[in-house]
C-alpha cells in the first residue's frame, strides 16, 4: 500500500470509448500499449472488456496480460513478436512486415492469425510496395496454418489533412488487392486523430490511444488523476534553504509540506520552476528541487495538515505546458509511480 493513489474515473473512460465510436460511425480498437499510457492496462482491460472487441499492443507480454482478462477479443501485437509459440497458445495476434517474419512462422508450422502492415509513408514499420504485399500474400495462401486475419497502417500526422488523405488512398490500394485474393479480415487505421475523418468507409476499426485516455482535442476528457497526502509540515526562515543544490531560497517564513511522490514516479523535474498542486481546490506552489521520493509545496497561505489531500496530476496538457514534454511523454511517465490503482 501507498501514500499515493492514481485514479481511473471508470464512467468518463467509457463515455470517452462511446463518443470516439460516434464520431467516427467505425468500431474502436483500443490501443494499450506501454500500460495503457501509464494508466494501468489490466483495469483499463477490465473496463472496456464488455464494450471492446480488439485490443493492440506492442509486445507479446502485453498482449498476454490482457488476454488472461479478455478471452474474447481480439489481441494484436503491433510490434516484433519475441516468440510466435506462445502467441499460438495464448491466441494472440501478430503483425507481419516482411517475408523473413513470414517463413520463421511457416517453419513453426502452428496455426497463427497475422496482421499485415503497410507502410503508407511514416517510413518507419510496414511493407512498402504492392509487389512485396502480393508476393507475402501468395506464400501465406499456399499455408493453411496462417490466417490472415487483418490489414493496416498508421497515419502519423492525422492534422495535417493533405499527407494523412493521401495515406489513406495509399492505404486503399493494398485493402483492395486483398478484396480480390481474401473474403473476409479486418481493415484498420491509427492513430486517435482518424476518428475525425469520415472518408474511410473501407476501414472496419480505428485504433485509438492516446483519444481514449482524454486527449484528443475537446472530443474526449482525462480519465486519471493522481491523489497523494501531506507527510509532513514544518516552517523554514526568510532566507533558509528548501531542498537539494540551493535551488529554494525562501523570501519570508514559509510553511512547507511533503508529499510523497517524486521523479521516481513520473513527476518530472522539468515541473519545478513553475508547477503547481492541488490543496482544498486551491493551487499551490512546488518549491525545490523535486526529487526522487518526494516533492515540496509553499502552504503558507492556506490553512493545512497532515494527511490532507493533494492532487498532484489531474490534466497532461497543463504538465506538457510546464515542462515543454509531450503528453505522450508525461502520461508514460506514471508507469513508474508508487501507487494504488483506484476506480471510481
Amino acid at each position: 500500500m501507498y501514500y499515493s493513489n492514481k485514479i481511473i474515473n471508470k464512467k468518463q473512460l467509457l463515455q470517452n470509448f462511446n463518443i470516439l465510436k460516434s464520431k467516427s460511425k467505425k468500431n474502436i480498437c483500443a490501443v494499450l500499449k506501454a500500460n495503457a499510457y501509464g494508466h494501468d492496462a489490466k483495469q483499463i482491460c477490465k473496463i472496456l472488456k464488455t464494450h471492446c472487441k480488439f485490443y493492440a499492443v506492442h509486445n507479446l507480454h502485453e498482449a498476454i496480460e490482457l488476454r488472461k482478462i479478455d478471452k474474447e477479443a481480439i489481441v494484436l501485437v503491433l510490434g516484433y513478436c519475441i516468440d510466435y509459440e506462445l502467441a499460438c497458445k495464448y491466441d494472440i495476434s501478430v503483425t507481419i512486415d516482411n517475408i523473413e517474419q513470414l517463413k520463421t512462422i511457416i517453419e513453426m508450422n502452428k496455426y497463427i492469425k497475422i496482421h499485415i502492415k503497410i507502410n503508407t509513408g511514416m517510413n518507419r514499420f510496414g511493407l512498402n510496395s504492392v509487389k512485396e504485399f502480393v508476393d507475402l500474400i501468395n506464400l501465406i495462401s499456399l499455408h493453411n496454418n496462417i490466417k490472415i486475419e487483418g490489414v493496416y497502417t498508421h497515419c502519423f500526422n492525422s492534422v495535417n489533412k493533405k499527407i494523412t488523405l493521401r495515406q489513406i488512398k495509399a492505404f486503399k490500394k493494398f485493402v483492395n488487392i486483398l478484396k480480390t485474393k481474401k473474403k473476409s479480415f479486418i481493415a484498420h487505421i491509427g492513430g486517435s486523430g482518424m476518428v475525425l475523418y469520415d472518408n474511410i468507409n473501407f476501414i472496419d476499426y480505428i485504433r485509438v490511444g492516446i483519444g481514449l485516455f482524454g486527449y484528443l482535442s475537446n472530443l474526449t476528457k482525462p480519465i486519471m488523476r493522481i491523489e497523494s497526502k501531506i507527510i509532513k509540515t514544518f516552517f523554514v526562515n526568510k532566507n533558509q534553504y528548501v531542498g537539494y543544490d540551493c535551488f529554494f531560497k525562501a523570501k519570508r517564513k514559509t510553511k512547507v509540506a511533503i508529499v510523497p511522490l517524486g521523479y521516481a514516479d513520473g513527476v518530472i523535474k522539468q515541473f519545478q520552476d513553475n508547477m503547481h498542486v492541488y490543496l482544498k481546490n486551491c493551487p499551490v506552489k512546488i518549491i525545490g528541487k523535486i526529487c526522487m521520493d518526494v516533492l515540496m509545496i509553499d502552504i503558507t497561505d492556506i490553512k493545512a495538515s497532515i494527511y490532507d489531500k493533494v492532487v498532484v496530476f489531474n490534466d497532461a496538457n497543463y504538465w506538457a505546458v510546464c515542462s515543454g514534454l509531450s503528453v505522450y511523454e508525461i502520461l508514460t511517465g506514471f508507469n513508474k509511480s508508487r501507487t494504488n490503482i483506484c476506480l471510481e
